[in-house]
């Protein structure tokens, strides 16, 4: 028979926004401040994990541990990386890997056929928060990375950041 490691009691967060709206920069800055003690992309292709850098973390999928637990990192939306989040899913299943958590990012709409990333995280989790981004302003406009200076920022980061070590 087949193993099911998704059996509802994974807990979730979605990170809403659209295309180039910081969702992938924010589910960065979130790992980052989770200090996980592994990071891998997950190759959908060959099915299986490889070892990455929490810096890699941008538009793709990775799973991180921390605490012992796993974590599925959907950094780029799914309709972005052209595969479904089920899709997606299934794959860790099918290679084993138990995961606790979910982070996912989508676009404000989905509009490619076949693609309903809310349905599919309320399928395989429970779904604990959605934060829809709104666009901080930069600090300084020599430097592009000076809006995480802004406590705005701060706060969002923080603030995700403890629902998600709270419900692993």
């Amino acid at each position: 028979p087949k193993i099911y490691l998704f059996e509802g009691n994974q807990k979730s967060i979605l990170i809403i926004g659209s295309k180039d709206g910081g969702k992938s920069t924010t589910i960065k800055e979130i790992c980052k401040n989770l200090n996980p003690t592994k990071v891998y992309e997950l190759d959908f292709n060959e099915k299986k994990l490889k070892d990455a850098n929490i810096n890699d973390i941008f538009n793709n999928t990775f799973i991180i541990e921390v605490k012992g637990k796993y974590i599925l990192v959907i950094a780029g939306a799914p309709t972005e990386q052209n595969i479904t989040l089920k899709t997606i899913i299934e794959i860790t299943i099918e290679i084993n890997i138990s995961i606790a958590f979910l982070i996912v990012a989508k676009r404000t709409s989905e509009r490619k056929e076949n693609f309903d990333t809310i349905r599919d995280i309320n399928d395989y989790s429970n779904l604990v928060h959605t934060e829809e981004l709104k666009q901080i302003p930069i600090v300084d406009m020599s430097d592009s990375d000076s809006f995480k200076q802004n406590q705005e920022w701060i706060s969002r980061i923080d603030r995700l950041v403890k629902i998600i070590i709270e419900n692993i």
